[in-house]
């Protein structure tokens, strides 16, 4: 069967297990498994209000391979039966919960008797239709419990980052190019539904078969792909891989030859679904600069953005004032992920942690130096100017300093995004009087954690659970933040600066970004208090 296009589209069935699960007020859902398994689950709690009613047990890829899985889900599940109110514990197993086959029964009976709650485990997705077993469906699942009582009273868990397959997809944009997911169609939902722009048709599904999760995925991936390139409308294909898969230690030689035979440039993300957007974006930046180094011409005055994706950094518009700039001192602008990499760049201009490795090894290997300032309001746009103006070896023109210093104020600001975006913000405040400003920054792993220390230039509070941030949440007066952390850590004067990793294509479009219009409006609602 010929490869599908995945193409965005809105939640409009509210009939589904899941929702029947939640239209209990007593029963907490636990999703066990990847990063890239909970985007979709958390978009339906999040609409349909049941977010104190979700929790996600995140399963490390070697807890999968070392058999450590079902620890992880015990710990969860354990967790969630003493939120107040809990009487029943659904565990919503993933595709490799059910590969990896823990004993589910045992699960059930000690966790229920240790816990007092009702623990059951309800088998979901393409994996489980494919089970040689029967499993109870969702109806059947209900009627085994007693009448509904009581109601949960919790907060909500931090909001599941995008995955590391959503951010490279979403950061590959090169022209003729088509990008194939090799997923169950679970994964494909948090596409579809969250984390996948509406303009884009050149993001391919291919499905396997249910035996090729016993034999192998590797022919199958090779026949769809061999076919897709073999209709000539692409030059390049990216094959993202998922967790399963990555899981089976899918070989992608044979696959990426199918394209290749056909005369295709073909490659590999090194995507799992366990990381997130940050961490996977970062590493495909690095590879495509690292990649296209070997083809360079001799240097000239071409400027590199690194950093940018719609999802991670909003709205393109927000570059044309500053690529209108550097087109004026005679530069090439050329955005990483979008544009060929044709010349060795002579300055890169670094936009987001995204773009830290890329540009940390361009400096190494070549000596480009690197501007990682954002030009946010007039004193930001002065200095950015100066930066490149000097790295580029210019006249440097008075380009102003922006307003004076106003009046002190004693207010304490709590800035959570990506750590170049915070410096600007930061430095905008500073103007305006705030000094007791802190930046935060949250991380899934310990990887993205590491990029965000190396992108910040002062102290940076990188959090992973909502504990790690409370404290400097609880004794801020105004959070400049993505809005989606608000039922996790509680309200809050809130600055919004929503942003795709964390709330999806609702936050990437028109005006989106902290150069866009939308914060713009925003700073200047908070600055006029």
């Amino acid at each position: 069967m010929p490869m599908q296009p995945i193409i965005a589209e809105e939640i409009k069935d509210f009939d589904t297990s899941l929702d029947r699960l939640w239209a209990r007020h007593d029963l907490v859902v636990v999703a066990a498994g990847a990063l890239i398994c909970f985007r979709s689950i958390y978009r339906r709690a999040q609409q349909i209000g049941a977010l104190e009613r979700f929790r996600y047990a995140a399963v490390r890829a070697e807890d999968y391979v070392l058999g450590a899985a079902e620890e992880a889900i015990r710990d969860a599940v354990s967790d969630a039966a003493h939120l107040p109110g809990a009487r029943t514990v659904v565990i919503y197993l993933s595709c490799l919960d059910i590969l990896t086959r823990p004993d589910f029964a045992d699960i059930e009976r000690t966790l229920s008797a240790e816990t007092g709650c009702i623990v059951r485990c309800f088998f979901r997705g393409p994996l489980a239709k494919a089970d040689s077993i029967r499993h109870e469906t969702v109806e059947e699942l209900l009627a085994t419990l007693p009448p509904e009582d009581g109601v949960i009273t919790a907060s909500a868990q931090l909001p599941p980052p995008m995955s590391d397959t959503a951010g490279v997809s979403d950061f590959l944009q090169e022209e003729g190019a088509a990008h194939v997911l090799v997923t169950p169609s679970g994964c494909r939902n948090a596409l579809v539904r969250m984390d996948l722009m509406s303009e884009r048709s050149d993001i391919y599904a291919l499905i396997p078969k249910p035996e090729d999760y016993i034999f192998g995925i590797e022919e199958t991936a090779a026949a769809e792909t061999e076919a897709l390139a073999a209709t000539g409308a692409y030059r390049t294909v990216h094959l993202l891989s998922s967790p399963v898969p990555a899981f089976m230690a899918m070989e992608t030689t044979p696959v990426l030859q199918a394209a290749e035979e056909h005369g295709c440039h073909a490659c590999a993300s090194p995507t799992d679904g366990f990381h997130d957007a940050v961490f996977g974006t970062e590493e495909a930046t690095l590879r495509l600069v690292q990649e296209a180094s070997n083809r360079w011409l001799e240097e000239g005055r071409t400027v590199f953005i690194l950093g940018y994706s719609p999802l991670l950094f909003g709205d393109i518009a927000q570059l044309n004032p500053p690529t209108a700039f550097l087109t004026a001192c005679g530069c090439n602008v050329r955005i990483v992920g979008r544009d060929a990499l044709t010349e060795r760049p002579a300055l890169c201009w670094l936009v987001s942690a995204v773009g830290v490795s890329a540009a940390a090894w361009l400096q190494r290997e070549y000596g480009v130096p690197v501007v990682h300032s954002l030009p946010l309001g007039d004193i930001g746009w002065a200095g950015w100017r100066a930066e490149i103006t000097a790295a580029l070896d210019l006249p440097l023109e008075d380009a102003g300093v922006g307003q004076p210093v106003k009046d002190v104020r004693m207010d304490k600001v709590l800035i959570i995004t990506d750590p170049i975006a915070a410096a600007a913000i930061s430095c905008l405040l500073r103007t305006y009087g705030f000094f007791n400003i802190h930046s935060a920054a949250y991380a899934w792993d310990e990887e993205t954690a590491a990029l965000y220390r190396q992108a910040a230039e002062t102290d940076v509070l990188v959090f992973r659970t909502a504990a790690d941030l409370q404290s400097a949440w609880d004794v801020a007066d105004a959070v400049v933040a993505d809005p989606a952390l608000v039922p996790a850590m509680g309200e809050k004067y809130l600055v919004p600066l929503p942003s795709g990793l964390l709330s999806g294509r609702d936050a990437a479009g028109e005006g989106s970004g902290v150069l866009g219009a939308n914060f713009t409006s925003a700073l200047e609602r908070f600055l006029k208090q």
